[in-house]
This record gives structure tokens, C-alpha cells and sequence, in this order.
């Protein structure tokens, strides 16, 4: 079976968000083995077993302790933005999302029928005071935010802001769907708790996933929220008919979770993507100087660079491409088409000699 991106000889793509092919852990797979039980339509919220499994691991991770009943398991983050679409969206509805924010999502809301708003954010992540003026002018059905190492521009909410999104969410009764699928990937300091756990009087959705810290080919992911919340998603038609998701790849990671193999391998992925993000950066730092500013991300996937003249990097695109290299331009991000001479790049998918080429061939046309 092909991957659903290949890589280029000629091409070194930092538009790709993906793991690099060479970290997936396949010795951790060798010896699988699944029980009947794993084979049948299962409860819906996803197996027992395995959701105790993930509650126990998770409440390591944070800091603090995850419930299993609060819990519902998923076939990885897209589905669970999917299954959010439809228990809290509707075709005309109005959703919020960040300015910049993760262009698949919003793709996935408007192919649902949905009008998308952009709200800006600050080096902290989203601006409150315009959060809650688009709460009041819109009535959205909900608001999609990245907290953690936010895609694309590797911004973390800190405490202080993440208790006043959910205040302002209970007060307003808006919900939050947290895209929390980079909580685990930090480098030195954890990120704060996920959304989900700060009020239970407020109507928020924490969504996680193994795409990014285990192998995304295993389609699995988790929902977390108060009971209510997880026995609505859990009635969905789509659970009664199908019963719960992800049984047979829930069956295999489950004993990764006791034996402590995923922990290793998450400690093997935080220090090599920590590396190769100080790569990225300092490459960039060495190849453009003043001319640009960003930040060291300290988890996550990517690099937000913007060119402090304002040029409109997708000018530069097929030049890039024609010189071996390509980026995510800023404009693809924002629902407003801001963000013009900014770039997403990831450091994730190659190794840092790779990246290091990489600057050098984005120098060349963009220096």
C-alpha cells in the first residue's frame, strides 16, 4: 500500500506535517496479536480495557488524573473533528477558529456547510477580547483552537490564558473543540493541562491522537470530555450501528501503554524532533538573519517564519519548488488570506542534514 504523501529524490517538502517514515516503530509491531473480543462490534465509547489503559497513561502525562468514562475513542483526529461536525454543527452554522489555524479543519467545516470566522490571536494564543465579541456578534455553534504547539505557529496557551478560554466558554456556553493532538510532543516543559480538565460546568471537547507520537497509519485517537459529553458522541448513530472505533489498533497499542514500549519510544521522538527543530531554526537563523522573525518552537511539528519586509512569500513558491524545496504558505492558514508573508515549515519529516540543505535551497531564492 502506498503513503498518502511519498517523497520526492528531487524535493525536500517542509509543507509536509507528517512523522518521518524512518521513526515509525514497526519492531513494536512484530508480535501483535488480538483476542476475539477485539473482533466483534464492540461498546460504543471504544474497549474498556484499552480506554483504561490510555485514562492511566495520560493521567502520568498530564499531571493530573484522566478518567476512563471520560473518555471515547476515535479513528485518529480527522475523524474526531468529523464526529464533532456532526453532534455539534449544522450546514449554515457559524464555527470560529483561530487567525492563522490549521487549513485542513477549516476545510473539513466548510465541506460540512459551515461559515468559517477568523479571530486573531497574540504571542499567547487566541485574543480573548475578540473571542468574546465573535461569541456575542455570531451566536457560533463552536470554537476550534490548537492550545498546545498550535499548527501552524507553534504558539502555547499558557494557564492564565487557558483558565480565562474556559471561563469565558462556561460563561457563554460556547463550545470549545480543543485540538490538543501535540499536547505530548513537548521538548523540555509540559504544556498546561488540556482544555477538558479545567471546568466541568463548561462545554468543552479535548481531542488527542497517536498520528503524531506513535504512527499515524494506526488511525487512533480519543475524545475527552465530562461524561455527558462522551455519552453524546457515544449514542451517535454511527457507534450504534458500527459499535465502537479503532477495536483491532486499540488491541495492539494497549500493551505498549503497559509495558512502558510507547513511553520509550514518545522520550526517542521528543528528543530527535527537539533536535531537528534546533536545526531548523538555526539553519534559518544562519541563512536569513533580520530579514525574518520567529520563535523556537519547544514542541510540535512546525516553524512559524515571517519575512519583516511583508513580501508575499507565494510569489516565491514555484521559484522554491524549482530549486528543490518547498513550504506551506501563511495565506493557506488564514481564513482572512492574511498572513501573506509567512511560512510554515516543518522539521519533522527529515533529518537535520536534510533540513540544513533545505535552508540552504530557500536561501537561494528567498535570501
Amino acid at each position: 500500500m502506498a503513503p498518502q504523501v511519498t517523497r520526492s529524490s528531487q524535493l525536500l517538502d517542509l509543507a509536509v506535517g507528517q512523522p518521518d517514515p524512518a521513526l515509525l516503530p514497526v519492531d513494536q509491531f512484530q508480535n501483535c496479536s488480538v483476542n476475539a473480543s477485539r473482533l466483534a462490534y464492540g461498546e460504543q465509547t471504544g474497549d474498556a480495557s484499552f480506554r483504561k489503559a490510555l485514562a492511566s497513561w495520560l493521567s502520568e502525562d498530564y499531571g493530573q488524573p484522566v478518567h476512563a468514562d471520560r473518555l471515547l475513542l476515535t479513528n485518529g483526529s480527522s475523524n474526531a473533528l468529523d464526529m464533532v461536525c456532526t453532534q455539534f454543527g449544522r450546514p449554515g452554522a457559524t464555527v470560529l477558529v483561530e487567525d492563522p489555524s490549521y487549513f485542513i479543519a477549516m476545510d473539513l467545516f466548510r465541506e460540512r456547510g459551515m461559515n468559517v470566522v477568523a479571530v486573531p490571536m497574540d504571542d499567547e494564543g487566541i485574543n480573548l477580547a475578540a473571542l468574546e465579541q465573535a461569541i456575542d456578534q455570531y451566536q457560533p455553534n463552536f470554537f476550534y483552537t490548537v492550545p498546545s504547539f498550535h499548527n501552524p505557529t507553534g504558539v502555547t496557551q499558557p494557564l492564565q490564558r487557558r483558565n480565562d478560554l474556559v471561563a469565558l466558554c462556561a460563561r457563554t456556553q460556547c463550545p470549545i473543540i480543543a485540538d490538543e493532538i501535540y499536547q505530548s510532543l513537548y521538548f523540555t516543559q509540559k504544556p498546561p493541562r488540556p482544555l477538558a480538565m479545567f471546568d466541568d460546568d463548561a462545554p468543552v471537547v479535548s481531542i488527542g491522537s497517536f498520528s503524531k507520537i506513535l504512527a499515524p497509519g494506526l488511525r487512533l485517537g480519543w475524545i475527552q470530555g465530562t461524561e455527558a459529553i462522551v455519552s453524546r458522541f457515544g449514542n451517535a448513530a454511527l457507534l450504534r450501528s458500527g459499535g465502537g472505533l479503532a477495536p483491532v489498533t486499540s488491541a495492539l497499542v494497549e500493551p505498549l501503554l503497559l509495558n512502558g514500549e510507547f513511553e520509550q519510544t514518545l522520550n526517542r521522538l521528543r528528543q530527535i524532533y527537539s533536535e531537528r527543530a534546533d536545526c531548523l531554526y538555526h539553519s534559518l537563523e544562519a541563512a536569513f538573519g533580520e530579514q525574518i522573525h520567529m520563535v523556537r518552537p519547544d514542541g510540535g511539528f512546525f516553524i512559524w517564519l515571517s519575512f519583516v519586509d511583508g513580501r508575499d512569500v507565494s510569489n516565491y513558491q514555484e521559484a522554491a519548488k524549482q530549486a528543490g524545496v518547498n513550504f506551506l504558505p501563511g495565506q493557506l492558514c488564514s481564513e482572512n488570506n492574511g498572513f501573506q508573508s509567512s511560512m510554515r515549515l516543518c522539521f519533522a519529516w527529515y533529518s537535520e542534514p536534510q533540513l540544513q540543505e533545505a535552508c540552504n535551497r530557500l536561501a537561494s531564492v528567498l535570501a
